[in-house]
């Protein structure tokens, strides 16, 4: 059915026969149907056989071969998917698991003690499993969750009271001080005592203001009352002050009178020189005029003393010149005309010369072209050489591309598959939300029918009760009684008015159905939705067990998956390089190959070239040798080397010839321009020397007139004149300054004056003492203003903090009644209340189901055991303190009406205890779980261990229920037992293996 062995001890793989040749496959195939449609299922274990080929070392190697599964559906279609999907369509045809039908429907051989010796723990997860109890453990721990956040909420509230009472600042001289440190001491305890403090202090506080603020403002008053005297003394002082600078301006200017008595005298003077200016001026340009006329005329003289020298001079140049100019000239013309018959032959020595320079330029191009191939030839070779190396590089690293390409697909996969897994997570949480959803529904639909059971139930009976009255309504006399058969009815049985009719019952007997109905598909419902979360477990489980090789609780699958996702991302873009990196080689090696192919064409052009052009390249250099043997004779016959050396010498001797012409006319020129400059000097020295007389005398005549005038001013001497006479800007700063000093000093005697008016009757006043006030009152004024602001700092300190601590009182307040509303619901699903058993919520719902469990076990175990003793769930009052309790299961002795411990049973009492609780098990279970039917039992060994009674009483329970509508298999070794059962499926042992027959005798169906 599910391809796993009975309890799961073994290997799928081990029940292979040992038999089957290497290369066969061999397959069970089992029929079973289910709501009435039938199913196939064909499996095969997997198994190893030799390879068909031989390996790179010539042998046959070991081959694996996969489990395989097929599963044929009632239409006769193949179930289409792998194995994993077969085993998931298997668990929703079925409607449980592997674990859930070896517990509901299997006793396993050597299992069956562990369903009694199981601890508390053990059927806990079991039950929270099969009964869906989970829910009853997350309310466990929102409770917890609640609890704590509200423990932690106080306890912030707390340190954040302790914390603002600590923020408290009281006044250094307050009265409150000593009543305030002991309040700090019991800040949990006193908490109306410390509000009631704040008050007060804050009163305080408030009143130091108050009081602080009037003294402020007296301060201020009496500042301004000594500030008024100051300012009117110092006005006083001032006008003193200002008498006192106005009698010494005035007597520094007084004292000033004598000097400017002087400066008048000499403006005076100035000013009476003045009038003689004119003929003073008069006299000195006439002066200025007659020592004009000497200079002029000595320098005439000495000028044509000059120009008779150089006149000699220039006499003896123009000689000299001409003497020269005869001797030279007829020489150089002769060489200048041999020049120029020479000048052809420059052009045609510069003709060959050129013509030899372009054989040699064409010959050393030759051996350049014929050096570059040649150079161009070894490095082809070099490259050819290299690419080889190369090409052997990039071949290496070309080859790994298909394994990178492998190795990426893989990341791929599993980062793919990652991601899956991930979807997977969030569909498996979403469906356990609806799950939950439909568990309440089923929970609200069970509790319908239950009330229209007992409605119907209630009313069937009140029915049934009042059934005589009816049918002795219809009797009459002479008709017999269908109960007695008396035809006479002496005392008929009375109908009671308002009884239950028929059709009232049946009206309740539908309302049952219709909410067994409801109930029915609210299961269904819930089942189906129970199904699918567990086959998306199962699902993800298994890609779980593939990819990470076990599974992992929610919380740390995210946490894995995320580091998975992580890694192949990482481990995906190292591929990926070096995927790139492959690619490259693989590009560049066959670019290479490109590039050695053409190479190779390349070097056989270029080792042709390379004959041509040392062949060209010769014939350049006899071309060259030709040319230059020509223009080296043309060069013998040339007068200089070089033409320009001849044009040089040419221009040389004309530029000679010219300039010995051009100087002979030069000098000539001069000696006739000097000899008419010498009589022209002679003439103005002539006329300058009666000008000089005529000067003289009008400098006389204006002296005479100057003195004159100086003599009819007072001036007896001509010094005198000199003294008095002032330039003008000293004349005019002179009358500006004694105007401005009379000005002046009137200005400061009418001040003078003013100030002893208002001075008049009054007295100097001293300051000091009203300074001296004001600064004092001042530093108390500020003084004031800093204890004020400190006050007002601590009072507005101190009112944060109070109205911090009545929000924070209030928050705590309401903290608390919540906590201690979650703290008792937490201790109580918990087990933690105090002097009450350790039972949590989970635990105390399974416990129902166990009881339950317990007392449809005890119903066959009283059978079985003759009602020896009956199965029991531990009492409460004998649960331990410590670890997981509350599903202890005990053994009741009815002999010694004494409980003992489970496992004090014997190995038959345990097989049959374990039997009683499985059939226990699988009845509620179908009860709870409505779209679970299971018809079928199957029990592998156990009942070697009973007694011939006790194997007589079990099996006679398991044909009572083979005999309704289930089917009883029993696997076992034990002789007797085959008498006991009439349908057998046989194994037999020969030497080519087992074979199985059926052996069918007349006994109950289904045994």
């Amino acid at each position: 059915m599910f391809g796993e062995t009975s309890g799961q001890k073994r290997e799928p793989s081990m029940m292979r026969s040992q038999y089957a040749a290497e290369d066969q496959e061999t397959y069970v195939s089992l029929k079973f149907s289910e709501g009435g449609e039938r199913y196939e299922i064909t499996r095969s274990p997997s198994y190893t056989r030799i390879s068909k080929r031989r390996n790179k070392n010539g042998e046959y190697s070991a081959v694996p071969v996969p489990a395989k599964a097929s599963l044929l559906l009632p239409d006769g279609s193949e179930y289409p998917g792998n194995l994993r999907d077969i085993n998931q369509k298997i668990q929703g045809i079925v409607g449980v698991d592997l674990n859930q039908f070896s517990q509901i429907a299997m006793i396993a051989q050597g299992d069956y003690l562990r369903l009694l010796h199981a601890s508390s723990r053990e059927r806990k997860e079991i039950f929270s499993r099969i009964f869906n109890t989970g829910i009853y453990s997350r309310i466990q721990l929102k409770l917890k969750e609640q609890n704590n956040l509200f423990y932690d909420s106080l306890e912030n509230n707390r340190r954040l009271c302790f914390h603002e009472l600590e923020n408290v600042v009281l006044l250094d001289e307050s009265t409150y001080l000593e009543p305030w440190r002991e309040l700090l001491d019991f800040k949990e305890t006193r908490t109306e005592e410390i509000q009631k403090l704040l008050g007060s202090i804050l009163a305080e506080i408030k009143e130091k203001e108050q009081e602080l603020s009037e003294e402020r403002d007296h301060r201020g008053k009496l500042l301004s009352e000594v500030e008024g005297q100051l300012s009117r003394a110092q006005e006083v002082n001032r006008l003193f002050d200002g008498l006192m600078q106005a009698k010494a301006r005035l007597d520094i200017l007084e004292g000033q009178k004598e000097q400017w008595l002087q400066i008048e005298e000499k403006l005076k003077e100035a000013v009476r020189a003045e009038k003689a200016k004119g003929p003073e001026h008069q006299f000195l340009d006439k002066k200025r005029d007659y020592e004009t006329a000497i200079k002029r005329a000595e320098k005439l003289k000495k000028e044509l003393e000059e120009i008779t020298l150089t006149l000699a001079s220039a006499e003896k140049e123009a000689k000299k010149s001409r003497e020269v100019s005869q001797e030279e000239v007829p020489r150089l013309s002769v060489f200048i005309e041999r020049l120029n018959e020479a000048m052809p032959l420059y052009g045609r020595w510069k003709t060959i010369e050129r013509a030899s320079l372009d054989k040699k330029r064409e010959e050393e191009e030759a051996g350049q072209h014929f050096h570059r191939i040649e150079a161009e030839l070894f490095l082809l070779k070099e490259r050819l050489t290299a690419n080889e190396a190369r090409q052997e590089n990039l071949e290496e690293g070309a080859r790994s591309l298909p394994e990178i390409r492998q190795r990426k697909t893989v990341l791929l996969e599993r980062q793919q598959a990652m991601e899956d897994l991930e979807k997977a997570v969030k569909a498996g949480e979403a469906a356990d939300l609806k799950r939950e959803e439909y568990q309440e529904a089923v929970i609200c639909a069970q509790k319908d029918y239950e009330q229209a059971e007992a409605h119907y139930n209630d009313r069937f009976r009140e029915f049934l009760a009042l059934q005589a009255g009816i049918m002795a309504k219809e009797l009459a006399d002479g008709a017999p009684c269908p109960v007695c058969g008396s035809n006479h009815h002496p005392l008929k049985a009375e109908l009671i008015e308002g009884a239950v009719t028929q059709e009232e019952v049946e009206q309740a007997k539908k309302a049952r159905n219709q909410a067994e109905e409801r109930r029915s598909q609210a299961v269904q419902t819930a089942v189906r939705a129970l199904e699918v979360c567990r086959h998306l477990k199962e699902l993800l489980e298994g890609e779980e067990e593939k990819w990470f090789g076990t599974s992992f609780p929610q919380d740390q699958l995210h946490v894995r998956l995320n580091d998975e996702r992580a890694s192949a991302g990482m481990l995906l873009r190292e591929v990926e390089k070096e995927e790139q990196k492959a690619l490259e080689s693989e590009r560049l090696l066959k670019k290479l190959l490109e590039e050695r192919k053409e190479d190779r064409g390349k070097l056989a052009e270029l080792e042709l070239k390379k004959e041509e052009t040392m062949k060209n390249w010769q014939q350049k250099q006899l071309d060259r040798a030709a040319a230059a043997a020509e223009a080296d004779h043309v060069k013998k016959l040339l007068p200089y080397p070089k033409e320009e050396e001849a044009m040089g010498k040419l221009a040389g001797f004309k530029k000679r010839k010219e300039e010995l012409l051009r100087a002979e006319e030069q000098a000539d020129k001069r000696f006739q321009y000097i000899l008419v400059k010498e009589k022209e000097g002679k003439g103005r020295l002539a006329s300058e020397e009666e000008n000089k007389e005529t000067r003289r005398l009008a400098l006389g005549q204006a002296d005479t007139a100057f003195q004159s005038v100086l003599v009819e001013l007072g001036f007896l001497k001509e010094e005198d004149y000199h003294r008095a006479k002032q330039a003008p800007e000293i004349v005019r700063q002179w009358e500006q300054e004694t105007g401005n000093y009379e000005k002046e000093l009137l200005k400061a005697r009418t001040v003078y004056g003013q100030f002893k008016e208002q001075t008049k009757g009054r007295e100097r006043i001293e300051t000091e003492q009203w300074k001296g006030q004001a600064e004092a009152l001042k530093e108390e004024q500020k003084q004031l203003q800093i204890r004020e602001a400190r006050v007002t700092a601590i009072g507005s300190r101190t009112l944060q903090a109070v109205q911090n601590l009545e929000r924070l009182w209030k928050e705590r307040a309401q903290l608390e009644e919540k906590y201690r509303l979650y703290h008792t619901l937490f201790q109580t699903a918990n087990g933690k209340m105090a002097g009450s058993v350790s039972l949590d919520f989970q635990t105390y719902v399974q416990r129902q189901y166990f009881n339950q469990m317990i007392h449809a076990a005890n119903k066959r175990l009283d059978v079985m055991t003759d009602g020896q003793f009956l199965l029991q769930c531990r009492d409460l009052e004998t649960l331990g303190k410590q670890g997981e309790v509350g599903l202890d299961l005990d053994v009741y002795s009815m002999a010694t009406d004494k409980v003992r411990d489970v496992k004090t049973l014997s190995g038959g009492e345990s097989f049959m205890a374990a039997l009683a609780m499985a059939l226990g098990m699988t009845d509620i279970i179908q009860s709870t779980a409505g779209n679970v039917s299971m018809d079928a039992l199957f029990i592998d060994e156990g009942f070697g261990s009973l007694d011939e009674e006790s194997r007589l009483k079990a099996v006679r329970i398991l044909q009572e229920l083979a005999g309704g509508h289930r089917l009883i298999g029993i696997v076992s070794h034990v002789t007797e037992l085959k008498e006991q059962i009439g349908k057998k499926l046989l194994v037999k042992k020969t030497e080519k293996g087992s074979r199985i027959l059926w052996d069918l005798d007349v006994l109950p169906d289904g045994i």
